[in-house]
């Protein structure tokens, strides 16, 4: 899994991203002071009744995500590969 085909993003999110399969991954970025890396977010339930996922210390519901997707059609790469170094 190389590169990743994303269909949708999320407004207020630019970092969520969602391919064609409903699966939500998380962009490589910045928060609160730590770096996050490249991830696949695991769907959890929130006192067992709401369904969503925890994004940087923070549950977000599936359905605020729903409201505020965007369709993109880009390719991004899961992985960098630097045969020669800058350095």
């Amino acid at each position: 899994m190389d590169k990743l085909l994303i269909k949708y993003r999320f407004q207020g999110f630019p970092y969520i991203v969602a391919d064609g399969k409903g699966e939500f991954y998380q962009l490589p970025h910045t928060a609160n002071k730590y770096t996050r890396s490249f991830r696949k977010l695991n769907l959890i339930l929130n006192n067992g009744i709401t369904a969503g996922y925890r994004i940087n210390r923070k549950f977000v519901s599936f359905n605020q995500l729903r409201k505020v997707a965007y369709i993109s059609n880009e390719v991004v790469a899961t992985k960098i590969d630097l045969p020669n170094p800058p350095f």
